[in-house]
């Protein structure tokens, strides 16, 4: 394709219904999986450190595929390139609903990640080269619409496949979406490559140290907890991997005349600093919706679906404060809106701080409503401050560079406040647990009157005894992990507040 006027106008809206199936499933995928976390934790025989690489696995490979795609675009076209992350995905969620164990889902995520990080990116081109110059802001929200209509809705959508089926229906609804997409991609979707960009030699060398870096730094994030960070030579030993591979991945992608990641782009003091700000902020706001349905269902003990419902008004009205931050984006600047949006994210997380066991739905729904409306103002902001200061042909890389930003701080972000929430569990249950003993009255009185319930229902005293004292060690470990579920609140926002004090220092331009 050589000339965007040549796109007849049924072919560019044929191509934009294509390009937004894909778009949508793979973001969907993002949210709808996060709601039945609770329920794959006892079906896979695993626990939170397991949990977590669900969600990491799949934000880390996204982040690693996306490196691939400016490659793959230029060597088999940008629609073969769509049509192959779409297969890659479609299949590895039919993996995924069958998977056995943990290790297997873990892997299966792993590919469906890969895929995801290929049909984002692509996609977008896709749309922006369908359209012309003065079409392409509408192409944009088209593609943002999907971008943000699918996390929105994910949670629902997740509650009712859990609730009528099970979890695992949760990756087969993307099956015939996805079947559906490549069908209509084979036979409709125009391409959109031009004759000038040719392929070039893939940089295996700087792919792998990419790999290594970015999987070494979440292991030992993930399980430097669980091996006792420093004292365990295990997590030493990744820590060295990942300083070296970081090291050399610099100097291979500084030195060779095609990077897979243009590291020069960041010279520029704008990118570099809205880079670093994205990543800190996406700690915050991914570790954020990981936590959400694990409180809901795990504390509050709501059934997957309610527990969805509850998380909708929240994402619909996240939706809308991203228009709104463009609109001031566009009037004022970049910095206030961003600024506003990463001091408004810390806010929003100690408004979630106060969430506890007692904390009644409406609440709950009103303060994560807040949330979500001051942290919408970070992304589309921060999507347009991070290309500022880039020429149109640095523009590809920065967009890798902050979709990479994107996805690898939600996989450090998960990684972060999984640890957080297995520590603070142990430390306040065995802090709260000394409590239970015969010098504390408080503690014996409740135990009494729990047994004295029982026996009045029927129980004989022995196992009556046995149960009370079963209910309140039940009711101890509650207790801690809502407190666990608070301190990984407040460290959220501190790491929004981290990020506002990056953001400070970004220059303001328009």
């Amino acid at each position: 394709m050589d000339n965007n006027n040549e796109v007849s106008a049924a072919s560019k809206w044929i191509g934009t219904g294509i390009v937004s199936i894909g778009i949508f499933i793979v973001f969907l995928d993002i949210s709808i999986v996060n709601i039945v976390l609770p329920k794959m934790i006892a079906s896979l025989d695993t626990d939170i450190y397991g949990i977590q690489w669900v969600v990491i696995s799949y934000l880390i490979s996204g982040a690693i595929g996306m490196n691939t795609v400016a490659w793959m675009g230029a060597a088999i076209g940008h629609r073969n390139t769509f049509i192959a992350g779409l297969l890659l995905f479609t299949i590895s969620s039919a993996l995924c609903g069958q998977a056995p164990n943990i290790e297997m889902m873990v892997l299966f995520r792993f590919l469906q990640g890969f895929g995801e990080g290929i049909v984002a990116p692509i996609g977008m081109t896709i749309l922006f080269r369908l359209f012309r110059p003065e079409e392409r802001g509408m192409a944009m929200g088209i593609f943002a619409s999907a971008c943000c209509l699918a996390p929105a809705i994910g949670p629902t959508v997740g509650g009712i496949l859990t609730e009528h089926f099970n979890w695992r229906w949760v990756f087969y609804v993307n099956i015939p979406v996805g079947l559906m997409g490549i069908g209509l991609s084979l036979f409709f979707l125009r391409e959109t490559k031009t004759e000038e960009e040719k392929p070039w030699p893939f940089d295996f060398l700087g792919f792998a140290f990419i790999i290594v870096f970015f999987m070494s730094l979440i292991t030992f994030l993930s399980k430097g907890q669980e091996k006792g960070w420093l004292q365990s030579d295990y997590i030493v030993m990744l820590m060295a991997v990942c300083v070296v591979s970081f090291i050399l991945m610099i100097v291979v992608e500084l030195k060779i005349e095609n990077p897979l990641v243009d590291l020069r782009i960041f010279r520029f003091n704008t990118c570099s600093l809205s880079f670093i700000a994205c990543l800190i902020y996406c700690w915050n706001f991914y570790g954020t919706i990981f936590v959400m349905p694990l409180y809901l269902q795990q504390i509050k003990l709501y059934p997957t679906l309610t527990a969805g419902f509850t998380l909708l008004p929240g994402a619909l009205i996240e939706g809308c404060s991203m228009v709104l931050a463009g609109i001031l984006a566009d009037r004022y600047g970049c910095k206030k809106p961003l600024l506003f949006g990463l001091i408004g994210s810390a806010i929003g997380s100690y408004l979630l701080f106060s969430f506890d066991f007692y904390t009644p739905q409406a609440r709950i729904i009103g303060y994560y409503c807040i949330y979500c409306f001051l942290t919408g103002f970070v992304p589309p902001v921060v999507s347009i401050t991070i290309l500022l200061d880039l020429s149109e042909a640095q523009t590809n890389q920065g967009s890798i560079a902050l979709n990479v930003s994107r996805l690898a701080g939600g996989a450090i972000g998960t990684a972060l406040i999984a640890t957080v929430l297995g520590r603070k569990t142990d430390t306040y249950f065995e802090a709260l647990g000394t409590h239970i003993n015969p010098g504390n009255v408080g503690a014996m009185n409740a135990l009494g009157k729990l047994n004295l319930f029982l026996q009045s229902k029927g129980m004989p005293a022995v196992l009556a005894k046995k149960r009370a004292l079963m209910l309140l060690n039940y009711h101890t470990m509650a207790k801690g992990t809502s407190y666990a579920f608070q301190s990984a609140f407040l460290w959220m926002g501190i790491w929004a507040l981290i990020a506002a004090a990056v953001a400070i220092f970004i220059k303001e331009k328009r």
